[in-house]
């Protein structure tokens, strides 16, 4: 029971997520090419309102400015022309005379006008309401109001549909009908996932914006709360179905699979990653507008905030593993006492040898080389399964690999060139969304494709490709170490073998630029052409 309750938590804390990444990207006044293509070929100025990204919902009116943007927080660049963010009040919007404005809204919030003024057009897509305001004969003052596009009792059936549908069918098909193949099993599911993501956020977020004026609230009340509700009432008619059927299908003979099966750590430290990331991309909706305008307008800013996000994600992630791991010294038991002492002898060096517990069916060791290696000697990782298939003398031969790993500055050298990697590709990504928005969609198309590929190389191909370089380098200190070239080789053949079996036939077979160990064939022809063997 806690396991699914877990599993809900996880998949509506996911869509939450996804539904914040859109608002970022489609709406943000700041980052959505959308809005800034419309805004830099409109000639007219537009107001945006009900948005509530930053502090509740608030007016933006987004125009073409003569003056420099220099020094005004709320200005910003897109090509050749500034542009001014200025926040105003909804109650006294001034249009002057002879010249239209056009006003956006998010779906599901609509405006109601002063008298001055009427609507000349009204256009409609998923994303945006945008209304075109006719100009008044002379300047004149009008007041806007929100209120919610969809009626209270469409927005209530469709809240409340979002998560009972789901398991209603659940019930239909398991219960009702009983019906038992894949689509019946996993329908259900997957319109749990999907109906609180599309519907609510399409009929119901403007509603709960409306009510709360707050994007956090809102988004808790429309998007979390409906997504957890459907997959726990749907998890739930299945558990019921299964506990009231006398079949040969059981509980325990499921639980026996092992599915989604996680440790009390694994449990926390998935909890904490899951929270961490809801707070940070909530964190992002509450940096003051002025803030965002200089992070995306001013290259350093953006560079060091691109550095920053890569450096904790670098550290939660080794911070995660050891937690999650649940690691046991073993260095002090025989017989891994005398392989440590053999290994420290031979390497000049102090070696802590953990093992990785509730990992039989694993077969791995590893070092963490960020951060880097502590004074205290050096930390060496295995996984039980690889204690129980290789002998002490293979298990050396594998200590002096990953020790090779910190000997030879591996970890310095992978922070080096992740950093250098990171500031690329945040350069590239700054200057190229600048170079986008200043000539159009075509170029935003162009560069898009150019960008991505760009990124793919600097992010897949050259760190794999120097992972497979710092690979053999480890390879041969490792033999140099052990002194007996054949006795390394059939070790990695051994290795290979186990982590082929324990991959399965089913797991597909990655291309091999992709990978960041060289080929089990490649590793051979270097050693023996090393040590002429």
């Amino acid at each position: 029971m806690k396991r699914t309750a877990f599993i809900c938590l996880l998949v509506a804390a996911f869509l939450t997520a996804a539904v914040m990444l859109i608002e970022l990207v489609v709406r943000s006044p700041m980052s959505s090419p959308l809005i800034l293509f419309d805004s830099s070929e409109a000639k007219v100025p537009k107001l945006l309102t009900g948005y509530s990204i930053y502090h509740g919902h608030y007016f933006l009116e987004m125009q073409r400015d003569t003056q420099s943007h220099e020094g005004r927080p709320l200005a910003f660049r897109i090509g050749s022309e500034d542009y001014q963010l200025k926040q105003i009040h909804p109650e006294n919007v001034s249009l002057p005379a002879g010249q239209e404005m056009k006003v956006m809204t998010r779906r599901g919030i609509d405006v109601d006008i002063s008298n001055k003024t009427s609507i000349q057009s009204n256009e409609r897509s998923f994303f945006f309401n945008e209304y075109t305001i006719s100009p008044a004969e002379s300047e004149t003052s009008i007041s806007i109001q929100l209120r919610s596009e969809f009626g209270l009792a469409l927005t209530l059936l469709i809240y409340f549909g979002s998560f009972l549908l789901p398991s209603m069918l659940a019930l239909a098909f398991n219960h009702v009908f009983s019906w038992r193949p894949l689509f019946t099993l996993f329908f259900p599911f997957i319109l749990a996932g999907l109906l609180p993501l599309l519907l609510n956020y399409h009929f119901t977020m403007g509603y709960g914006l409306l009510l709360t004026g707050s994007y956090i609230w809102s988004i808790v009340l429309c998007i979390f709360l409906p997504a957890f509700l459907a997959i726990a009432l749907t998890a739930a008619i299945y558990q019921y179905t299964l506990n009231s059927e006398e079949d040969e299908v059981s509980l325990p003979e499921m639980e026996e699979t092992g599915f989604l099966y996680w440790t009390r750590r694994e449990t926390i430290g998935i909890s904490l990653l899951m929270g961490g990331g809801i707070a940070y991309f909530f964190a992002l909706f509450s940096i003051p507008l002025s803030v965002y305008v200089n992070i995306t307008e001013k290259w350093y800013l953006f560079i060091a905030w691109y550095l920053s996000v890569t450096f904790m994600i670098m550290i939660v992630y080794t911070a995660g593993h050891r937690f999650i791991g649940n690691y046991e010294n073993i260095g002090l038991q025989e017989p891994f006492a005398s392989l440590k002492k053999a290994v420290e002898q031979a390497c000049g060096t102090n070696v802590n040898l953990f093992k990785k517990k509730e990992s039989r069916d694993e077969t791995n060791a590893w070092v963490y080389t960020v951060p880097f290696a502590s004074k205290k000697g050096i930390n060496i990782y295995m996984t039980e399964g690889l204690m129980k298939n290789f002998t002490l003398a293979e298990l050396q031969a594998i200590l002096f690999h990953e020790i090779g790993h910190i000997k030879l500055k591996h970890g310095r050298l992978i922070f080096a060139t992740t950093t250098c990697a990171m500031v690329a590709i945040s350069s590239l990504m700054f200057f190229a969304r600048k170079i986008m928005l200043g000539y159009g969609w075509g170029y935003y198309t162009f560069l898009l494709s150019i960008s991505m590929v760009g990124v793919v190389m600097l992010m897949k191909w050259l760190p794999n490709k120097i992972s497979k370089l710092f690979e053999h380098q480890a390879d041969e200190y490792a033999v140099r170490q052990l002194g007996d070239a054949e006795l390394y080789i059939r070790t990695l053949v051994k290795l290979h073998d186990i982590s082929e079996e324990e991959e399965g036939e089913w797991t597909p077979k990655r291309k091999e630029w992709k990978e960041t160990h060289p080929s089990l064939q490649k590793r051979i022809h270097y050693i023996k052409g090393l040590h002429g063997v």
